[in-house]
């Protein structure tokens, strides 16, 4: 009768601790901790002339439509702490420099494996180049002889340096003209000297791949830009963003295309 009694209160134990205190993870649970795992990638920065910046630090890189964010080391390097598996998109923002993204990175994260990102990232400082002045000029009439027409389209703009800038051209039919209304952009390279016509040459038929017209008025803007290719597309607005760009634009010029 003494070991029946024994026996039945330590069944008696063993429920009373199970039912206050789960001495076994629930399997549910093991497997939503399992799916977990770091993110890790490398953002580098760059001056608008391509020279490596040494201290990447303070870039703030964060989960879209989440509140996990972190900040880079000075080596550029990041980690996104225990993040569920599934299929993300990433901003990085630092002052300066503009933004970025890294969309639709999908994150396995089975049994805590962390997500590399294979490739770097780059962000360029945002230009300080200002346009005074955009000079239009249709070809030598020796050039048309030969049966091409078109224009000369010279971004004007003070150069200290011996160094050609990069600077983004917008076209549009409409006269309010930017960086987030145009019909066409061009990105070029140039000294910003005033008489410097022969590096770009914009015929009549380029401007007709561009959906515009012969004959019809054309308005066109300036921005300094840095030498990255660096514009996308935001998922939201659908809207394109060029990250580097100066916040100084040029004064719009107009001009026609010529007829023949």
């Amino acid at each position: 009768m003494k070991k029946a009694i024994t026996i039945l209160t330590l069944i008696l134990l063993g429920c009373g601790k199970n039912s206050d205190h789960h001495s076994i993870i629930v399997p549910d649970v093991i497997q939503a901790n399992n799916t977990r795992g770091n993110i890790v990638g490398l953002i580098l920065l760059y001056d608008e002339d391509g020279k490596a910046i040494s201290d990447k630090s303070g870039i703030t890189v964060s989960i879209d439509h989440s509140s996990v964010s972190t900040q880079t080391t000075i080596d550029g390097k990041f980690q996104l702490d225990s993040i569920p598996s599934g299929t993300y998109d990433i901003s990085y923002s630092k002052t300066g420099f503009g933004t970025g993204k890294i969309m639709g990175l999908y994150h396995e994260a089975a049994n805590h494996t962390p997500t590399l990102i294979k490739k770097s990232e780059s962000m360029a400082v945002n230009s300080t180049l200002a346009i005074s002045n955009i000079i239009v000029q249709a070809f030598e009439p020796a050039i048309q002889q030969l049966g091409t027409n078109g224009l000369h389209i010279v971004p004007v703009f003070d150069n200290t340096s011996d160094k050609e800038k990069w600077v983004h051209l917008f076209f549009s039919a409409n006269a309010n003209v930017n960086a987030s209304n145009y019909q066409a952009d061009y990105k070029i390279k140039t000294s910003g000297a005033a008489n410097q016509f022969n590096n770009y040459n914009m015929t009549t038929r380029w401007f007709e791949s561009l959906g515009f017209n012969k004959g019809q008025t054309i308005y066109v803007n300036a921005y300094g830009d840095s030498f990255l290719a660096d514009s996308y597309t935001d998922p939201i607005s659908n809207q394109t963003i060029f990250p580097s760009l100066s916040n100084k634009p040029s004064t719009t010029v107009s001009f026609t295309i010529p007829s023949k």
